[in-house]
């Protein structure tokens, strides 16, 4: 038991604490992809909330003059969002580098007014004991789950004293900015991967390579294409499984399409879809000009749109060796 007092945020709103939560907009007008532009205000679904922040440098922007024409969804700075259909439970806190925001109905703000750290209130939401709130509240194992304002607002909120909140985000929030970093890192990191692919695969500058060329390609290497390493896979959802739903999103990754689109456009019945496994790799023909192809490694398996083709790899080729070729230029430009 807490020795703090547990309150529900319907007591926190009526204290006076926080502001009612909102959820993003979903009113007439709503931003659709043709709506986008290159520079604007940020347009958050809740595919851009990971490690804890809103990833601006993927995120969609929407023109000043098509915001002021919506009804809600406007977060500030300092707001805490938390994603609440679809893939549940991701948190961030808006910062001072993007004041004006624009919510997917798939994200809620919490304003905070007083007697709450606004960073404790997004750690607290992130805790094991929360997040397993959320799942029982949403349903636990649902393909699509999803918890309306008015569940929300019976969520438990539980909090020391300022002091003490102000204590646990000191010690919390270093923390979370020396992963930024690390993250930050990795991505370099990355980029040297790609490198020495390029130069090992594309140069031919492997280690204890001997120069010695067959066609342009090294004399012990075979030239093939795609077709002749993959089998085709037409396996269907016949038993109704309640399997995710997923997308391939141009940055050419598997999402749960609750997260990608503000509305659910699969069907309800599952039974036509195709079944993609991992290390299997799909794509949406009508996208794949745009790099709409990925290779699932996030989950066992999942369901996609019968429109997509999906294939696996012979054994004359491993998922990891194709899943870096996938995101070499020479692929991504043919």
């Amino acid at each position: 038991m807490s020795k703090y007092p547990i309150y529900t945020v319907e007591e926190l709103i009526n204290e006076n604490i926080i502001e009612p939560p909102m959820d993003g907009n979903h009113g007439k007008t709503h931003p659709k992809v043709s709506d986008y532009v290159e520079e604007g205000i940020p347009f958050i679904m809740a595919n851009d909330l990971s490690n804890g922040e809103v990833n601006f440098s993927s995120c969609a922007y929407i023109s000043k003059e098509l915001s002021s024409t919506l009804k809600k969804g406007f977060s500030k700075c300092g707001d805490v969002l938390l994603t609440h259909k679809g893939t549940i439970g991701r948190t961030a806190i808006v910062d001072d580098t993007h004041c004006e925001i624009v919510l997917t109905p798939q994200v809620t703000y919490y304003r905070v007014k007083h007697k709450l750290n606004n960073y404790f209130l997004k750690y607290y939401f992130d805790s094991p004991i929360f997040q397993a709130i959320l799942t029982s509240v949403a349903g636990a194992g649902s393909t699509r789950p999803y918890i309306g304002i008015t569940a929300q607002r019976k969520l438990p909120i539980i909090y020391p004293p300022i002091e003490v909140q102000n204590k646990i985000v000191s010690i919390l929030r270093p923390l979370d900015l020396k992963i930024k970093s690390n993250n930050s890192r990795i991505n370099i990191l990355f980029s040297i991967l790609f490198e020495l692919y390029n130069n090992w695969f594309s140069d031919f500058s492997y280690s204890n390579a001997t120069k010695e060329l067959d066609n342009v390609i090294p004399k012990d290497w075979v030239k093939s294409n795609v077709f002749n390493n993959i089998i085709e896979v037409k396996e269907k959802n016949k038993e109704n499984n309640d399997y995710p739903v997923l997308s391939v999103v141009k940055e050419g990754e598997f999402k749960l399409s609750d997260d990608i689109f503000t509305k659910q456009v699969y069907s309800k019945d599952t039974t036509n879809y195709k079944i993609v496994r991992r290390n299997q790799v799909a794509y949406n023909p009508a996208r794949a000009n745009i790099g709409s192809i990925a290779m699932l490694t996030d989950f066992d398996v999942g369901l996609v749109s019968p429109i997509y083709v999906v294939f696996e790899l012979k054994e004359t080729i491993t998922p990891t060796f194709f899943y870096y070729y996938m995101k070499q230029p020479i692929f991504l430009e043919n």
